[in-house]
Protein backbone atom coordinates (compact mmCIF):
# COMPACT_ATOMS: atom_id res chain seq x y z
CA UNK A 1 0.00 0.00 0.00
CA UNK A 2 3.02 2.32 0.26
CA UNK A 3 2.59 3.90 -3.23
CA UNK A 4 -0.96 4.87 -2.30
CA UNK A 5 0.23 6.34 1.00
CA UNK A 6 2.84 8.39 -0.86
CA UNK A 7 0.29 9.55 -3.43
CA UNK A 8 -2.17 10.58 -0.71
CA UNK A 9 0.43 12.41 1.41
CA UNK A 10 1.96 14.16 -1.60
CA UNK A 11 -1.42 15.19 -3.02
CA UNK A 12 -2.58 16.51 0.35
CA UNK A 13 0.55 18.59 0.87
CA UNK A 14 0.53 20.00 -2.67
CA UNK A 15 -3.15 20.92 -2.46
CA UNK A 16 -2.95 22.49 0.99
CA UNK A 17 0.20 24.41 0.03
CA UNK A 18 -1.69 25.81 -2.94
CA UNK A 19 -4.57 26.85 -0.69
CA UNK A 20 -2.19 28.39 1.84
CA UNK A 21 -0.41 30.45 -0.81
CA UNK A 22 -3.62 31.61 -2.49
CA UNK A 23 -5.93 32.22 0.47
CA UNK A 24 -3.83 31.73 3.64
CA UNK A 25 -6.53 29.32 4.83
CA UNK A 26 -6.86 25.53 4.81
CA UNK A 27 -10.22 24.13 5.88
CA UNK A 28 -9.99 21.51 8.64
CA UNK A 29 -12.14 19.20 6.48
CA UNK A 30 -9.13 18.69 4.18
CA UNK A 31 -6.99 17.38 7.03
CA UNK A 32 -9.81 15.20 8.42
CA UNK A 33 -10.52 13.59 5.04
CA UNK A 34 -6.83 13.00 4.29
CA UNK A 35 -6.12 11.55 7.75
CA UNK A 36 -9.21 9.32 7.56
CA UNK A 37 -8.07 7.92 4.22
CA UNK A 38 -4.63 7.40 5.74
CA UNK A 39 -6.14 5.37 8.57
CA UNK A 40 -7.95 3.19 6.05
CA UNK A 41 -4.77 2.65 4.03
CA UNK A 42 -2.82 1.65 7.13
CA UNK A 43 -5.54 -0.46 8.76
CA UNK A 44 -4.62 -3.73 7.04
CA UNK A 45 -0.86 -3.52 7.68
CA UNK A 46 -1.46 -2.57 11.32
CA UNK A 47 -3.98 -5.38 11.77
CA UNK A 48 -1.83 -8.03 10.08
CA UNK A 49 1.28 -6.88 11.94
CA UNK A 50 -0.32 -7.40 15.30
CA UNK A 51 0.46 -5.55 18.51
CA UNK A 52 4.02 -4.72 17.47
CA UNK A 53 2.90 -2.93 14.31
CA UNK A 54 0.14 -1.13 16.21
CA UNK A 55 2.66 0.14 18.77
CA UNK A 56 5.06 1.17 16.02
CA UNK A 57 2.33 3.07 14.17
CA UNK A 58 0.96 4.65 17.33
CA UNK A 59 4.45 5.73 18.42
CA UNK A 60 5.10 7.61 15.19
CA UNK A 61 1.71 9.33 15.29
CA UNK A 62 1.98 10.22 18.99
CA UNK A 63 5.52 11.59 18.80
CA UNK A 64 4.80 13.53 15.61
CA UNK A 65 1.61 15.00 17.05
CA UNK A 66 3.28 15.94 20.32
CA UNK A 67 6.17 17.74 18.59
CA UNK A 68 3.90 19.37 16.00
CA UNK A 69 1.48 20.87 18.50
CA UNK A 70 4.15 21.74 21.05
CA UNK A 71 5.76 23.96 18.42
CA UNK A 72 2.35 25.38 17.52
CA UNK A 73 1.45 26.26 21.12
CA UNK A 74 4.96 27.64 21.46
CA UNK A 75 4.08 30.16 18.76
CA UNK A 76 6.64 28.97 16.21
CA UNK A 77 4.11 28.40 13.41
CA UNK A 78 0.41 28.19 12.64
CA UNK A 79 -2.23 25.56 13.23
CA UNK A 80 -2.25 24.38 9.61
CA UNK A 81 1.44 23.49 9.89
CA UNK A 82 0.84 21.36 12.99
CA UNK A 83 -2.14 19.64 11.38
CA UNK A 84 -0.07 18.94 8.26
CA UNK A 85 2.61 17.14 10.27
CA UNK A 86 0.06 15.09 12.20
CA UNK A 87 -1.74 14.17 8.97
CA UNK A 88 1.53 13.04 7.38
CA UNK A 89 2.20 10.83 10.40
CA UNK A 90 -1.23 9.21 10.12
CA UNK A 91 -0.91 8.62 6.36
CA UNK A 92 2.74 7.63 6.09
CA UNK A 93 4.40 7.28 9.50
CA UNK A 94 7.81 6.06 8.32
CA UNK A 95 10.10 6.73 5.36
CA UNK A 96 13.54 5.13 5.36
CA UNK A 97 15.29 6.86 2.48
CA UNK A 98 19.01 6.89 3.31
CA UNK A 99 20.41 8.71 5.16
CA UNK A 100 17.86 8.73 7.94
CA UNK A 101 18.22 9.38 11.66
CA UNK A 102 14.95 7.94 12.94
CA UNK A 103 12.71 7.33 9.92
CA UNK A 104 9.68 9.13 11.36
CA UNK A 105 8.36 10.84 8.26
CA UNK A 106 6.64 13.84 9.83
CA UNK A 107 9.66 14.79 11.95
CA UNK A 108 12.01 14.54 8.98
CA UNK A 109 9.57 16.63 6.95
CA UNK A 110 9.67 19.19 9.76
CA UNK A 111 13.46 19.40 9.99
CA UNK A 112 13.91 19.35 6.21
CA UNK A 113 11.33 22.12 5.87
CA UNK A 114 12.90 24.26 8.58
CA UNK A 115 16.33 23.91 6.98
CA UNK A 116 14.88 24.90 3.61
CA UNK A 117 13.15 27.93 5.12
CA UNK A 118 16.49 28.99 6.59
CA UNK A 119 17.92 29.05 3.07
CA UNK A 120 15.60 31.91 2.09
CA UNK A 121 17.43 34.61 4.11
CA UNK A 122 20.73 33.36 2.69
CA UNK A 123 19.31 33.72 -0.82
CA UNK A 124 18.23 37.28 -0.05
CA UNK A 125 21.66 38.10 1.34
CA UNK A 126 23.44 36.70 -1.73
CA UNK A 127 21.15 38.62 -4.08
CA UNK A 128 21.55 41.89 -2.18
CA UNK A 129 25.33 41.45 -2.07
CA UNK A 130 25.32 40.92 -5.84
CA UNK A 131 23.39 44.17 -6.31
CA UNK A 132 25.77 46.06 -4.04
CA UNK A 133 28.78 44.73 -5.97
CA UNK A 134 27.12 45.93 -9.18
CA UNK A 135 26.96 49.39 -7.64
CA UNK A 136 23.21 49.59 -7.10
CA UNK A 137 22.10 52.05 -4.42
CA UNK A 138 19.80 49.70 -2.57
CA UNK A 139 20.15 51.72 0.66
CA UNK A 140 19.41 55.10 -0.92
CA UNK A 141 17.10 56.98 1.43
CA UNK A 142 18.19 54.91 4.41
CA UNK A 143 21.34 56.85 5.25
CA UNK A 144 20.14 57.34 8.84
CA UNK A 145 19.98 53.60 9.47
CA UNK A 146 22.80 51.83 11.29
CA UNK A 147 24.94 49.34 9.41
CA UNK A 148 23.71 46.45 11.55
CA UNK A 149 20.10 47.18 10.53
CA UNK A 150 21.10 47.44 6.89
CA UNK A 151 22.77 44.07 7.22
CA UNK A 152 19.62 42.62 8.80
CA UNK A 153 17.51 44.00 5.95
CA UNK A 154 19.70 42.16 3.45
CA UNK A 155 18.68 38.85 5.04
CA UNK A 156 15.00 39.71 5.40
CA UNK A 157 13.97 41.23 2.07
CA UNK A 158 14.84 42.94 -1.18
CA UNK A 159 14.33 46.38 -2.66
CA UNK A 160 11.91 46.21 -5.60
CA UNK A 161 11.32 49.14 -7.98
CA UNK A 162 7.77 48.06 -8.92
CA UNK A 163 6.65 46.87 -5.51
CA UNK A 164 3.19 48.41 -5.23
CA UNK A 165 0.38 45.88 -4.99
CA UNK A 166 2.54 42.75 -5.12
CA UNK A 167 0.34 40.00 -3.65
CA UNK A 168 1.56 38.28 -0.47
CA UNK A 169 4.55 40.59 -0.08
CA UNK A 170 4.85 42.86 2.94
CA UNK A 171 6.90 46.04 3.43
CA UNK A 172 9.87 45.95 5.77
CA UNK A 173 10.15 49.71 5.97
CA UNK A 174 8.13 52.65 7.23
CA UNK A 175 8.34 56.42 7.09
CA UNK A 176 8.44 58.45 10.30
CA UNK A 177 8.58 62.26 10.12
CA UNK A 178 9.65 62.02 6.50
CA UNK A 179 12.51 59.63 7.29
CA UNK A 180 12.57 56.10 5.86
CA UNK A 181 13.42 53.39 8.36
CA UNK A 182 13.43 49.62 8.31
CA UNK A 183 10.55 47.92 10.09
CA UNK A 184 11.21 44.27 10.94
CA UNK A 185 7.97 43.81 12.90
CA UNK A 186 6.37 41.51 10.32
CA UNK A 187 4.12 38.48 10.55
CA UNK A 188 3.06 35.97 7.89
CA UNK A 189 -0.43 35.94 9.43
CA UNK A 190 -0.83 39.71 9.11
CA UNK A 191 0.60 40.65 5.73
CA UNK A 192 0.25 44.33 4.89
CA UNK A 193 -0.33 45.34 1.27
CA UNK A 194 2.63 47.09 -0.33
CA UNK A 195 1.29 50.52 -1.29
CA UNK A 196 4.34 52.19 -2.81
CA UNK A 197 7.04 51.53 -5.37
CA UNK A 198 10.79 51.28 -4.84
CA UNK A 199 10.36 49.75 -1.39
CA UNK A 200 12.06 47.07 0.69
CA UNK A 201 9.66 44.12 0.85
CA UNK A 202 9.65 40.49 1.93
CA UNK A 203 7.55 37.56 0.68
CA UNK A 204 5.05 35.91 3.00
CA UNK A 205 5.82 32.31 2.04
CA UNK A 206 3.81 29.92 4.23
CA UNK A 207 5.88 27.39 6.14
CA UNK A 208 3.59 24.69 4.73
CA UNK A 209 5.25 25.21 1.34
CA UNK A 210 8.64 24.41 2.90
CA UNK A 211 7.15 21.36 4.63
CA UNK A 212 5.90 20.13 1.26
CA UNK A 213 9.34 20.56 -0.24
CA UNK A 214 10.85 18.87 2.82
CA UNK A 215 8.54 15.91 2.36
CA UNK A 216 9.59 15.37 -1.25
CA UNK A 217 13.25 15.75 -0.32
CA UNK A 218 12.77 13.05 2.30
CA UNK A 219 11.30 10.72 -0.32
CA UNK A 220 14.07 11.36 -2.84
CA UNK A 221 17.19 12.23 -0.84
CA UNK A 222 16.47 11.42 2.79
CA UNK A 223 17.00 13.42 5.96
CA UNK A 224 19.00 16.61 5.43
CA UNK A 225 20.12 16.49 9.06
CA UNK A 226 21.20 12.92 8.38
CA UNK A 227 23.38 14.16 5.53
CA UNK A 228 24.94 16.75 7.83
CA UNK A 229 25.66 14.22 10.61
CA UNK A 230 26.94 11.67 8.11
CA UNK A 231 29.34 14.25 6.65
CA UNK A 232 30.63 15.21 10.11
CA UNK A 233 31.31 11.61 11.11
CA UNK A 234 33.09 10.53 7.94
Amino acid sequence: MEPFNTLLAASTLLYTSYLDVRTREVDDVVWVVAASLGLVLNAFSVYSGGLGELLRYGFAVAVSGAVAFALYFGGLYGGADAKALLTIAVIQPYVYTWPTIHGINALTTLTNGMLLSASLPLSFAAYNLFRLIRGEKIFKGFESERKIRKLAACFIGVRVSKSAGKPFWSPVEKTENGVRKFDFNISIDDIEMVKGNDMWITPGIPLLVFFTAGYFINLLAGDLMGWVLFSLTR
